[in-house]
């Protein structure tokens, strides 16, 4: 009997648009997207380096390269790896976080979970009356 595994998405932080740079904030991450990379990324496609900015906020040292950012394959979601981990985002928050149409995009993970049969989500909370 095979498992049959599906995806669980868990929203863990943002990206902002912060002069003309992209802000990735993801938990205790704070990294960013050069703003002559952004629309290297948005508009060719491009992968490019995602930088730790974590000793440049605490005043001690230069930015630090923490990973990279590209378009996935089917052109909707850009992925990000950064220090060994990946994290996804929707082309069009991103776009919207650019143009200024939206405050910041949502930045998720992705885990795959198996899918236990007979197992169902029930329809009403567990002790109120449906």
């Amino acid at each position: 009997m095979s498992t049959t595994l599906f995806p669980k998405i868990e929203h863990v932080g943002t990206v902002k648009l912060s002069g003309g740079m992209l802000r990735i904030d993801v938990k205790i991450i704070q990294a960013a997207i050069a703003r002559s990379d952004v629309s290297r990324l948005v508009d060719e496609q491009a992968r490019v380096t995602v930088w730790d900015m974590t000793p440049v906020w605490a005043g001690s040292g230069e930015p630090v390269e923490a990973g990279q950012a590209w378009i996935n394959g089917s052109g909707r979601a850009v992925m990000y790896q950064i220090q060994g981990r990946r994290y996804i985002s929707p082309l069009s928050h991103l776009r919207a976080t650019i143009t200024g149409s939206r405050k910041f995009a949502n930045i998720s993970t992705i885990s795959w979970e198996p899918f236990a049969p007979g197992a169902t989500a029930q329809a009403t909370p567990q002790g109120v009356p449906a």
